[in-house]
């Protein structure tokens, strides 16, 4: 900074006025809300209740990452500080409205710094605006719809639903190129968003949608929406729902004598989320995934399942090890530990500086191949690459490489 010469003022206000203008800087590095030396706050509005409190595994995953580094002490930020991360979880139902109240309950009550793994896109949307007005990042949401209402203040964790419809879409170019496809999607912007793109990477090809049936999450059935699938003489069933009407589709399709090909999306496929269909029903089904399978009772070498292992133990965490959900909770919360540790300084928008600058961070249980890339201003996507798997009745079984789509998600 070029200071203004002083050459006939006395020497206190000389020293009055360069204090004042060498201070700016200090100003600026002044903590957020919600960060002391010795802890930093994180909120987390998700369905505890309701009728897909199954998602409530993804909160309930964050905790169980975070709750034994705080038992050892905390993370070791790049500010030099090493700080616990005290957890305020508030139940929405998945009710958007309830979404927006909690936030602004942690942000203006608890003062959190940061909110993290939101769960739903509605959900998201509905607090968008209110993140971007208060500058509050809005972490590795769980919502494969990345272009929300606070741009600057968000970003996403698991795959958009569009690199998810381009793999499906893959898959049946390679394998099935006649393929008649019969569409279960929510009746939301998640579902709206993978039914465009899956239209769009089957357009020219043998690939046709000949049905699509729209469900909501409170649906108490979807069995009229499948009879109708059914009816359109489809082979082939994609479903983009909640864990529920996912296992819903899985046992009619088989129990109805249908038996497509079922591909379903990862936000419902699950071996847990699969058990209320019958495994049984179950097998066959295809599913994308970024997150390792994990096998509580055979673990192998590895490490990062090893550590989710034991810290699911010591957290005494409410989900099945096999849950899906619970794991991506866990990964995100992985996700956060990486960004507190490479924060500059203790603020917000350091926080969102070290969030959007992601380089090929690398979370236990991660798909090999797999890490998060993010870059300011160009890739907004910090996992971009999938791979399918097979239920053969007992567990997933690989379907080839992972499937990478770095750098070139597709556009909502």
């Amino acid at each position: 900074m070029r200071l203004p010469t002083l050459i006939k003022a006395p020497l206190a206000l000389q020293a009055l006025v360069f204090a004042m203008l060498t201070a700016a800087p200090a100003r600026a590095e002044e903590p957020s809300a919600g960060i002391t030396d010795d802890t930093v706050k994180i909120g987390i509005s998700g369905p505890l209740t309701g009728p897909v409190a199954a998602l409530g595994a993804i909160a309930d995953g964050v905790r169980t990452r975070t709750d034994p580094i705080n038992v050892a002490g905390g993370v070791r930020m790049a500010d030099g500080k090493t700080r616990k991360i005290e957890l305020l979880v508030e139940d929405d139902g998945l009710d958007p409205q309830r979404t927006l109240t909690n936030v602004r309950k942690l942000v203006e009550r608890e003062e959190v710094l940061a909110v993290v793994a939101t769960a739903g896109t509605p959900n998201n949307q509905a607090i968008g605006r209110y993140i971007n007005q208060r500058g509050i990042p809005n972490l590795f949401m769980y919502s494969g719809v990345h272009e929300l209402a606070g741009p600057e203040w968000e970003i996403g964790f698991v795959p958009s639903f569009t690199t998810e419809a381009a793999t499906f879409a893959k898959y049946l170019l390679d394998n099935k190129r006649q393929a008649k496809v019969a569409l279960l999607y929510l009746n939301t912007e998640t579902g709206q968003t993978f039914q465009a793109a899956l239209e769009s990477a089957i357009s020219d090809s043998g690939v046709t949608i000949v049905a699509a049936q729209p469900v909501t999450s409170a649906d108490p059935t979807v069995e009229t929406q499948l009879s109708t699938l059914k009816a359109s003489g489809a082979d082939t069933l994609v479903v983009i729902t909640g864990p529920r009407q996912g296992a819903e589709a899985v046992r009619f399709a088989t129990e109805s004598g249908w038996k497509p090909t079922t591909l379903i999306s990862n936000i419902a496929a699950s071996i847990a989320s699969l058990k209320p269909a019958g495994l049984e029903n179950a097998k066959g089904v295809i599913t994308s995934q970024f997150l390792k399978q994990v096998n509580a009772s055979m673990p192998g070498d590895d490490v990062g399942v090893k550590r989710y292992l034991a810290d699911h133990a010591a957290a005494q965490s409410k989900f099945s090890t096999e849950d899906a959900l619970g794991q991506s909770g866990y990964a995100i919360g992985d996700a956060l530990v990486k960004v507190l540790e490479s924060m500059k300084a203790p603020t917000r928008e350091a926080m969102m500086e070290a969030a959007r600058n992601l380089d090929h961070a690398q979370l236990d249980l991660l798909l090999p191949g797999i890490t998060l890339t993010t870059k300011t201003g160009e890739d907004v996507y910090p996992i971009e690459s999938l791979q399918l798997f097979q239920f053969d009745g007992a567990a997933y079984q690989p379907m080839g490489d992972v499937i990478s789509f770095e750098g070139k998600t597709p556009r909502h």
